[in-house]
């Protein structure tokens, strides 16, 4: 694995452990549903608004998207 991508992989990690510590605080002011349609919201306007500054190409923002449904839905072998 290359240098580059195992430094994105471990920016990855960090900044998840960030969302990790404060995803409790928002749980416990506002409902499970509340909670993940405001990170739909911030996920959909990022991935837009990293399209149009050019820091992602659509078929990277695609890929995003395609991963966040195989997360939610994985398929039963």
């Amino acid at each position: 694995m290359s240098h580059e991508r195992t430094r994105h992989r471990e920016q990855i990690r960090q900044c998840v452990a960030e969302i990790d510590r404060l995803l409790p605080q928002l749980a416990s002011r506002h409902p499970p549903l509340v909670v993940l349609a405001a990170l739909t919201e911030h996920v959909g306007g990022t991935l837009l608004q990293s399209q149009e500054s050019l820091d992602c190409t659509p078929k990277e923002a695609r890929a995003v998207i395609e991963r966040l449904k195989r997360m939610a839905f994985p398929t039963s072998s």
